[in-house]
């Protein structure tokens, strides 16, 4: 869990439903100016996990936070590490999880993460999956509550990845900071043969952006507002992954749809 000023009331009820599902958190704290130790005085409880408290010296992002976290993963023996941040799991999130990636290996399938549907904190509208079109990102529908679907990309909240892929693929790139880290990695495993799947029975309650607000722009939109440092990071790496020969063609061209709708829209 990589956190930056995160809310402890939040955190403490995240810490309590996952602490029975794996057996490490590893809370790696970017200089939260609202975060201390004693903030764990406030769980309660016996878990099965241990919790372990990593304060970092600087904002160092979420790619370098995550690095950290599964290099402390790595060290302690565990098979897989589940990266999360602002997220409430539900309670056999990671059984699922789990689960799957046991299915779909024993069927001969590489696999680089495995995910789950989030449902918005703000609407209680549960996701859908993506995979990217030609011009645009398509969504995949789960027609049926044990389906597991090949996808594109994932969102790194909630995602869980074998640490025999990491170590194949690499860790996550620290340069990009926070926005894109996720969906750089992943297809930097599927250059290597490897596939990511969404797991339509797993669920979790993720918040995106600062706030929302529904809005016409050629259809009715539930729109995401970030702070404009984290529209800076948006841009900037996507401009940088374009660069990228392994990022394949038709996400750019649906990511460059995507940014030039979001350039227009907030612009007005």
């Amino acid at each position: 869990m990589v956190t930056y000023n995160p809310n402890l009331e939040e955190l403490c009820a995240t810490v309590r439903v996952i602490a029975d599902q794996v057996s490490d958190i590893f809370v790696v704290d970017n200089t939260s100016t609202n975060f201390s130790p004693d903030w764990i005085d406030i769980l309660n409880g016996d878990f099965v996990a241990t919790l372990h408290i990593l304060p970092q010296l600087d904002n160092l992002g979420i790619g370098a936070g995550q690095n950290i976290g599964i290099k402390q993963a790595r060290m302690s023996g565990s098979d897989f590490v589940l990266l999360d941040q602002d997220s409430q799991v539900s309670v056999d999130m990671v059984t699922r999880l789990r689960a799957a990636y046991i299915n779909l290996v024993r069927k001969g399938v590489s696999v680089a993460a495995v995910a789950p549907r989030y449902c918005d904190s703000d609407n209680g509208k549960l996701s859908s999956f993506v995979k990217a079109g030609l011009l645009s990102f398509t969504r995949l529908v789960c027609f049926t509550k044990n389906s597991v679907l090949e996808i594109d990309f994932l969102i790194s909240s909630g995602s869980l990845l074998p640490l025999s892929v990491i170590e194949t693929v690499g860790l996550m790139d620290e340069k990009l900071f926070i926005d894109h880290v996720d969906t750089e990695w992943y297809f930097r495993a599927k250059v290597k043969g490897y596939k990511l799947y969404g797991v339509c029975d797993a669920v979790m309650t993720h918040a995106l952006g600062n706030r929302r607000k529904v809005v016409w722009f050629f259809r009715r939109r539930n729109v995401s507002f970030h702070s404009p440092i984290r529209y800076y990071y948006i841009f900037r790496n996507s401009i940088l992954l374009y660069r990228r020969d392994y990022m394949p063609r038709n996400w750019k061209f649906a990511d460059v749809t995507r940014c030039i709708m979001l350039l227009i829209f907030f612009g007005c």
